[in-house]
């Protein structure tokens, strides 16, 4: 199995769907919770980073590790095509949760979301159906890795705004 999606695309026309639809919803269909922050395509849920915040007890190691995030993200997703391509649950379960644990710290929900519904394909040992919810996954990361100097702008204004620690 190669680590490319090239090809004819799951519905057949050349163009793939949003998500693997049996599985999830279709991200424009996807329900953003109140405080979320948007840069596009990219979500963060600000109630989640203000709570980090406080509990941490300094929004600067928020931002430091929200940065972290967004910049691991394509090694991230390095490991789950890794672990996909060579056809290995276990491996690929790992990096899936990985990124699923992180996303969820962060406020990161749609990645959350699609990481969930492939740890579920995973355990189901239904990793074709994973790697077709792959490119969704892959869409999203991509998007928020490619705005992660607004996503960090937008994170520090609202934490210092709503008087973070």
């Amino acid at each position: 199995m190669s680590n490319s999606m090239s090809g004819t695309a799951p519905d057949g026309n050349g163009s793939h769907p949003p998500l693997n639809a049996a599985v999830m919803q279709p991200v424009a269909a996807l329900q953003l919770p109140s405080g979320t922050l948007e840069s596009g395509p990219a979500h963060l849920h600000m109630g989640t980073l203000r709570a980090l915040a406080e509990e941490l007890g300094d929004a600067a190691h928020v931002l430091r590790f929200l940065s972290t995030y967004l910049s691991m993200l394509p090694t991230r997703m390095g490991r789950i095509d890794v672990g996909l391509a060579a056809a290995e649950a276990e491996p690929s379960l790992e990096a899936v949760l990985s990124l699923k644990i992180s996303s969820s710290m962060v406020g990161a929900r749609v990645t959350e979301r699609h990481c969930r519904a492939m740890e579920k394909m995973i355990r189901k040992d239904r990793l074709s159906d994973a790697i077709q919810a792959l490119p969704a996954l892959r869409r999203v990361t991509d998007q928020c890795y490619a705005a992660r100097p607004h996503l960090l702008d937008r994170a520090a204004e609202a934490l210092v705004r709503r008087g973070g620690p």
